[in-house]
C-alpha cells in the first residue's frame, strides 16, 4: 500500500488483504486506520480443476493503464458527497454479499450473471473502466461469454471470462488465439492458491 501512495496510484486494501489470506473468500473490515479483516472462505468448486481454464478463462489484454485518474475521480465524487457515486458505492458493496451467495450455493450460472452485474455497476461509476479496446475484445466473444470481469480499477490488464459451458470455453479460446487483439494478448492459466502470500529471502 505504501508503494502505491509512493507511485501517486492511489488505491485500497483490498487486493492487498485477498492476496494474504489462501483460496476464495469474503473480506470485512470497519472504517479506520486500525484494520482487523474478518475472512469468511468459501467452496472453490467453481474454480476447480472442472472449470479454471476450461470455462473460466484468465485473458491479459495486452492493454495496460494506471488507475490513478479512474481513482481521483471517485474519491473527488465520494469527498463531493455525490449521491450518484454514493448510491452505486453502495450498490457495490452490497453486490459482493451476492457474489458470495452465488459461490456458496456453488451455482454456475449465479456467478455469471453476478459477474456480469459486477462490470456493468463498475462501468456505470466509471465509463473509464471499459475502454473501447477492451469493449472490443468483449463484444468479439460475446456469443460464447455469460459474465466478464476486468480486474483491477485501470480497466485494462487482464480479465476474467466465465463461458456459457466448456464448448463455448473451447470457442473463446479459439477465437483469441486466432485473432488477438495485439501481439501482448494471451491466455494465462491459473489455480486458486493454497498459501496465501509467501515472501522468501534470498
Amino acid at each position: 500500500m505504501a508503494l502505491e501512495q509512493m507511485l501517486t496510484s492511489g488505491g485500497g486494501w483490498q487486493d492487498q488483504a485477498g492476496g494474504i489470506y489462501h483460496g476464495i473468500k469474503l473480506i470485512e473490515t470497519s472504517p479506520g486506520l486500525d484494520q482487523k479483516p474478518l475472512v469468511r472462505w468459501l467452496p472453490e468448486q467453481l474454480f476447480g480443476p472442472h472449470t479454471a481454464n476450461r470455462m473460466a478463462l484468465l485473458y491479459y489484454t495486452g492493454i495496460t493503464r494506471v488507475a490513478k485518474t479512474i481513482l481521483q475521480e471517485i474519491v473527488r465524487g465520494m469527498l463531493l458527497n455525490s449521491q450518484s457515486h454514493t448510491e452505486k458505492l453502495f450498490a457495490i458493496r452490497d453486490h459482493a454479499l451476492a457474489a458470495y451467495q452465488s459461490i456458496q450455493r456453488e451455482s454456475w450460472n449465479s456467478l455469471c450473471s453476478v459477474v456480469e452485474e459486477s462490470r456493468m455497476l463498475n462501468q456505470a461509476l466509471d465509463k473509464g473502466t471499459t475502454p473501447p479496446e477492451v469493449a472490443a475484445i468483449i463484444r468479439s466473444v460475446g456469443d460464447w461469454t455469460a459474465g466478464v470481469k476486468l480486474l483491477g480499477a485501470g480497466g485494462g490488464g487482464y480479465m476474467l471470462i466465465l463461458s456459457k459451458d466448456e464448448e463455448a470455453g473451447n470457442r473463446v479460446r479459439q477465437k483469441l488465439t486466432a485473432c488477438p487483439p495485439n501481439p501482448r494478448a494471451r491466455f494465462v492459466d491459473f489455480s486458486v492458491s493454497q498459501t496465501g502470500l509467501q515472501i522468501t529471502r534470498s
